[in-house]
């Protein structure tokens, strides 16, 4: 493509963006305006502690925790529009069949294999494996997130590219077994956006799941995967899919971490040629997306934890194994509970490893 074919790209995607934006927005309503909402939750809720966040027809809701709502269930609401929206009711209504929708039953399995952790892991371990897999932070103590946070370990219970790319790479070598590369890679797309929405395909695991597909397409068809084009494609896809995506906090933190990893990451690894290569990989790239973010978080935050870095390279590591046993666990677990106890004896010293550290430099 000409330099004068890739302006006229980028001017009409910014072109799109802006109109999109503007679209996404502007206010329906007047300040002090009383509204009656009546609608689909179209997104499970966010639970941390004893607060929920959602999304209903377009207006940001924070509520209690009880009663928990779900995907797709009919929420009539009751509020007054001012610089924040001051709720007078929520009632849940029938307005559909929630469980037999394709989002319902996804959310329906994700909660259940949430529901085995709980069953066969103590918490906060339960909580936290939850959150390596899925990347959800539902049930999670809220002592606990505040010490995930103030150690600079949050990242961990968002699913991101690592969570990705450990479910597209297990399907590959399983299936290599049996059929031929290109029917492998073709399964693992499918497992990837399967992933994603299991995961509620929040900014960070959309993002990994565009670079994932374009990383697996350029391998079966035999060409070099280039991140900093897939890293663009991604960013592109989620602006317009939602603008307002720029402004969230959770996405700028996921892009400036992945081209901290790309950019930082290769020369944090020419400095730690003598240590051994998965863990020099492991180190440079938590340090790469650790200094990447560092001025985001300072000025979202004003604070930051200068033991973040070494609390990342003394569990980092152990992430992957987690997140596959992990897997295994919430698989097994709901067709046999007991063998999934059994498996949770395993992991359990090494999700214990990782909460006493996190809470080991907190205390310090």
């Amino acid at each position: 493509m000409t330099a004068k074919n890739w302006f006229l790209l980028i001017l009409f995607l910014l072109l799109v963006f802006i109109v999109r934006l503007r679209m996404t927005t502007q206010s329906r309503f007047l300040p002090g305006t009383r509204i009656k909402i009546t609608a689909v939750l179209k997104e499970e809720p966010k639970i941390v502690g004893q607060i929920q966040r959602f999304s209903l027809s377009g207006i940001k809701i924070k509520t209690w925790r009880y009663p928990e709502y779900h995907y797709g269930d009919g929420l009539e609401l009751v509020g007054i529009i001012n610089s924040k929206m001051e709720i007078e009711k929520i009632e849940e209504i029938r307005l559909t069949e929630k469980n037999k929708s394709f989002m319902g039953l996804i959310f329906a399995f994700r909660r259940r294999i949430e529901e085995v952790y709980r069953r066969v892991l103590p918490e906060p371990q339960a909580s936290l494996l939850a959150g390596i897999v899925l990347g959800s932070k539902s049930g999670m103590p809220q002592d606990f997130y505040q010490d995930l946070r103030q150690t600079g370990m949050l990242h961990v219970v968002v699913a991101s590219g690592m969570n990705v790319t450990i479910v597209a790479a297990t399907t590959v070598d399983l299936l290599l077994l049996f059929l031929s590369r290109r029917l492998a890679i073709l399964f693992a797309f499918i497992m990837i956006w399967f992933y994603v929405l299991l995961a509620g395909a929040d900014a960070p695991v959309l993002r990994a799941g565009v670079m994932g597909t374009l990383a697996f397409l350029a391998q079966g068809l035999g060409r070099l995967k280039d991140a900093w084009r897939g890293l663009g494609v991604a960013a592109v896809f989620l602006l317009l899919l939602n603008p307002r995506n720029l402004f969230d906090l959770g996405f700028q933190l996921s892009f400036v971490a992945t081209a901290g990893i790309l950019f930082l990451g290769p020369i944090i690894s020419n400095f730690l040629k003598r240590v051994p290569g998965q863990v020099r990989a492991d180190i440079s790239q938590t340090l790469g997306a650790q200094i990447a973010t560092l001025p985001l978080i300072l000025i979202t935050f004003g604070s930051y934890s200068p033991l973040s870095p070494l609390v990342n390279i003394l569990v980092v590591p152990i992430l992957p194994w987690l997140m596959r046993l992990g897997g295994l666990i919430g698989l097994v677990g709901l067709v046999l509970l007991p063998l999934g106890q059994i498996l949770g004896w395993f992991i359990l010293p090494f999700l214990t490893y990782f909460v006493e550290m996190v809470k080991l430099f907190t205390r310090g």
